[in-house]
């Protein structure tokens, strides 16, 4: 039997490392993001999330699925800049989900050197290539869109192709959100603007504060992220099914609003089922349009110190209380008869008990005390004094 026992010890494999003493080296998240895309290009979703892309070139040199791909694997390994696309991809696992024949990343025999091959899309190139397209070609496709197309898509055609896929659980729980984006405090970014936050990063107006409040608070340059996010109740993962990037300054509660309703639109009703809300999203009018018109229930926590509160109280003492009787429903099925067998065996296991009973002695008649009440005085002794028996005064015992 061929067993294998694993150690979880950093130091000695650093050591080991650095002399040299190892046979192969493989990162786990190269693995993972191996299975990912082998995952993606099998299923086809890669390419039918291309199909509807924006901003799609007469001359298609690169395919759409490449580029869609190349921008994920950035994602994955936590890179805003195109200049570490060659790096991502000597470490990650994307060239290894491609076919051959694309590209391929193996150890070189002799020199024991990373070699990688790309044949790339074109017949452009006049030397070897290390990746299939340029960085400039993921900037430029990404640049060449508006970025409020970019966010119709995905709150369009992308939600359309996650419902064909099943991505949206049967128990339609989402939850609807609100977040502050904070960037460096630089006039270019567009629509950002700059907001005054507590310790606790909740905005404030500085005006308002105290000098040790305002010790306590910094300024901030932001954004405002509004998302739709999508729980699944079998798998511990989310999907998010909408989302908006507005200013800072901008209240959430009417972007979120177009956003469930466009969502809707999209996938139609009965997906959307319970929506979580905090107390910012607070609208009776907006609520009781999504409750009758989308089918949606909305759920909202409460503080003590919110007038729904003080309303459900009062209401609680003033309104008078009935009782509604619930009338249980009736089978539509009888209930199993016993087998015959069963009730013969119930039946003689009775008369034996009976039986029993009537042979059995009736009980002696025993001398009770009914209706007097004894009452026992216990007093409290001090340390050495003798304790007397508990019983009752002679002059209190009843006469029988």
């Amino acid at each position: 039997m061929d067993l294998r026992v694993i150690e979880h010890h950093p130091q000695r494999v650093l050591e080991a490392l650095r002399r040299g003493e190892f046979d192969a080296l493989e990162i786990l998240g190269e693995a993972d993001e191996r299975d990912f895309f082998e995952r993606l290009f099998r299923e086809g979703l890669l390419v039918r999330l291309a199909a509807t892309m924006p901003g799609r070139p007469k001359k298609e040199e690169v395919p759409f699925w490449f580029i869609l791909a190349s921008q994920l694997s950035l994602k994955l390994h936590q890179e805003n800049s195109y200049l570490a696309f060659e790096r991502v991809i000597r470490c990650g696992g994307l060239l290894n989900a491609l076919p051959p024949d694309l590209a391929s990343k193996h150890i070189d025999p002799q020199t024991q050197a990373l070699v990688l091959t790309c044949r790339g899309f074109n017949e452009k190139n006049d030397y070897a290539r290390t990746t299939p397209c340029d960085q400039d070609t993921l900037r430029k496709a990404a640049k060449r869109v508006p970025a409020p197309q970019w966010l119709n898509w995905y709150n369009g055609p992308v939600q359309t192709i996650f419902q064909q896929y099943g991505f949206f659980d049967p128990a339609g729980v989402f939850v609807g959100d609100g977040s502050y984006l904070f960037v460096p405090d630089n006039p270019k970014y567009e629509g950002s603007c700059v907001l005054w936050f507590d310790e606790h990063n909740h905005p404030v107006e500085y005006e308002k504060l105290s000098a040790a409040e305002r010790k306590k608070a910094h300024r901030e340059r932001c954004y405002k992220l509004v998302t739709l996010l999508h729980l699944r109740g079998s798998h511990p993962c989310y999907v998010y099914a909408a989302v908006a990037l507005v200013s800072g300054n901008v209240h959430e509660l009417p972007i979120f609003a177009e956003l469930l309703e466009g969502f809707v639109r999209t996938v139609g009703r009965g997906v959307v089922k319970k929506l979580l809300l905090d107390r910012a999203f607070l609208d009776g009018e907006r609520i009781s349009h999504w409750k009758r018109d989308l089918g949606v229930d909305v759920i909202i926590p409460i503080k003590k110190n919110m007038d729904l509160w003080a309303d459900a109280w009062a209401l609680g003492k003033t309104e008078p209380w009935h009782e509604h009787p619930v009338s249980m429903p009736v089978p539509s099925t009888p209930p199993p008869q016993r087998p015959e067998h069963l009730i013969r065996r119930e039946a003689q296991r009775q008369r034996t008990l009976a039986e029993r009973k009537a042979k059995t002695p009736a009980p002696a008649a025993e001398r009770t005390l009914s209706g007097v009440r004894v009452c026992f005085t216990l007093a409290r002794f001090g340390a050495g004094q003798t304790r007397p028996p508990l019983r009752p005064p002679a002059s209190r015992l009843p006469t029988v």
